[in-house]
């Protein structure tokens, strides 16, 4: 049928289930009855709402893009790109014959995203738009999900006749969510795995990011209670498997090891381990404290959708190349199959581990102190959140109590930016995440730093399209990553922030609920309030600036 080209590519759209879409670029041809489309204040944020979106709700994120801001849209792309989450970047392209004339806003778009792209549609025939929108989405949910981007060129005013085509909407429904067509093991691959975990005598798994992906929890779970396998995580995996179970250690990672960092929990367990199985984690710096944790020369056997990611850092006796899902589940199955019999459980050790650690925190996790001690407001946060809680996390300070401090279930539960580990990215994830799980209580704590860098008006944006987002901010009045890596430097104070800056007065100033929290007696009564609020609320909570970080305790 001839239409115009937006309106086949929105029941394209619509047809592949997409419920939300985020960007500056708003299309008056868009059937806002289908999708709603949020209107926000910064391409990056539209990207990491798009993220949020895709790691909650199990679909591909959509967002929309106008040319002149390209450059601003990178910070989304590479939370994506290395975080392995599927968004649909829909851009403006500039026409083939505009090029070189120094057209208006021309820049290389092509070429400043591919290399946090995983594929891009040019789009030169608007005919074709919604056929590539189609190999868009094969594209961003096989293999290893990532970031894909359509360059429609040559759609300007609206009334050019040239944007009226005749195309067919079909969309295949299999690339709805992700992961599509997974990929199962090789029986060989599986053999030799089995072969590895029957010879252990103190096996223990890490789960990453890849198993939250592939939303391969029952199937984790399954193998690790059959094997009575202990399962730490990396933090990008943090939700892979409930961290109340006894065979839980918790998450693992540099940030988190030693002092009152529940980390020195996974450390002790994987460093008494034979055998690691790896399963959906890039063995990145952070999660291996610096390739330390498993030690070198661990046995090690590593399951991955991506073949380049086994052996990329540890020696590895069997690799197996498959969904994180399938994987587990032939795993588990040639496993049992096989006459295995499991070694004597760990849960005991993990709990003596565990019992240690709170015993070590009582005191601050107690303190009635102001400003506020964030042990203290991590315990009564901890309280508070359940399996139906998506619990999001800006980068630094946030992050690393919240993934240190918190216990969550196994789902899409926690989410922080590992995949570029910078500030400023929390409240769009939290807002997108919202926006894929409208049923789900979404927290985000939130750094003063963090929400300094730009991203404070999106307040506006949750109040105008009524996301009722609760943040916390981490109110220490400092960057306190950055000042505590140089803190020998006598010029430390530069990453102090100005004194006293009321974040609760700026909420309400951007329509938002805000409540300034100066003692501990006042955060449970409030959170408890913003939780059962329709409205965004921020928690402007006062922290202690001299204490830092769970490990450096």
């Amino acid at each position: 049928m001839k239409d115009h080209v937006y309106n086949h590519l929105w029941r394209t759209l619509a047809e592949y289930g997409t419920t939300c879409m985020f960007g500056m670029r708003v299309y008056p041809e868009m059937d806002t009855s289908r999708i709603r489309h949020i209107n926000m204040h910064h391409e990056s944020s539209a990207g990491l709402m798009a993220c949020g979106y895709a790691r909650v709700s199990g679909r591909p994120g959509v967002m929309t893009l106008n040319r002149a801001g390209t450059a601003n849209v990178l910070m989304g792309l590479a939370e994506a790109w290395n975080s392995s989450i599927p968004i649909v970047v829909l851009q403006d392209g500039l026409t083939i014959t505009q090029q070189g004339k120094n057209a208006l806003y021309e820049l290389d778009q092509i070429g400043i995203e591919r290399p946090v792209t995983k594929w891009i549609g040019d789009v030169v025939d608007l005919r074709t738009a919604p056929e590539l929108l189609r190999k868009a989405f094969r594209m961003a949910t096989t293999g290893r999900p990532g970031p894909v981007v359509l360059n429609i060129r040559g759609v300007g005013s609206i009334f050019a006749d040239n944007q009226w085509v005749e195309a067919e909407v079909t969309v295949e429904p299999e690339y709805a969510t992700f992961p599509a067509q997974r990929q199962r093991p090789s029986p060989e691959a599986i053999d030799r795995a089995v072969d590895v975990l029957k010879r252990a005598q103190r096996p223990c798994i890490i789960a990453g990011g890849g198993v939250n992906l592939s939303r391969a929890w029952p199937e984790l779970q399954r193998l690790a209670e059959l094997g009575q396998f202990p399962v730490a995580t990396t933090i990008a995996g943090k939700g892979a498997f409930p961290e109340k179970h006894p065979l839980s250690a918790g998450p693992t990672g540099q940030a988190l090891n030693g002092g009152l960092g529940r980390g020195r929990v996974a450390k002790a367990i994987i460093d008494g381990s034979d055998v690691v199985l790896l399963v959906g984690t890039r063995t990145n710096q952070l999660a291996t404290s610096s390739w330390t944790v498993p030690k070198p020369g661990t046995t090690i056997v590593h399951l991955d959708v991506d073949p380049a990611e086994i052996g990329r850092n540890y020696a590895t006796e069997a690799g197996v190349v498959a969904d994180a899902k399938l994987g587990l589940a032939d795993l588990a199955d040639a496993l049992e199959a096989s006459g295995f019999r499991r070694p004597e459980s760990r849960a005991p050790e993990i709990a003596v581990l565990l019992d240690q650690w709170r015993r070590d925190n009582e005191a601050a996790a107690a303190s009635d102190a102001s400003p506020i001690h964030p042990a203290r407001l991590m315990r009564e946060v901890r309280d508070l959140i359940d399996g139906d809680t998506v619990l999001v996390s800006d980068a630094s300070t946030p992050y690393i109590w919240g993934t240190s401090h918190t216990f969550v279930e196994a789902g899409p539960t926690f989410i922080a930016p590992r995949g570029t580990g910078a500030i400023g990215t929390g409240l769009p994830l939290a807002i997108g995440a919202k926006l894929g799980a409208p049923d789900k209580k979404v927290i985000c704590l939130e750094g003063d730093g963090g929400l300094l860098t730009g991203i404070l008006p999106e307040l506006e944006t949750a109040a105008r399209y009524q996301i009722p987002v609760v943040t916390i901010v981490f109110n220490n009045g400092t960057l306190h990553l950055q000042r505590d890596h140089i803190k020998q430097w006598p010029n430390v104070g530069e990453f102090n922030l100005s004194p006293g800056i009321n974040f609760a007065n700026l909420a309400r100033e951007l329509k938002c609920e805000g409540v300034r929290i100066e003692h501990p007696s006042e955060i449970r009564p409030a959170l408890e309030t913003a939780l059962a609020s329709t409205r965004p609320t921020l928690l402007d909570v006062v922290l202690d600036p001299n204490e830092g970080f769970p490990a450096g305790h």
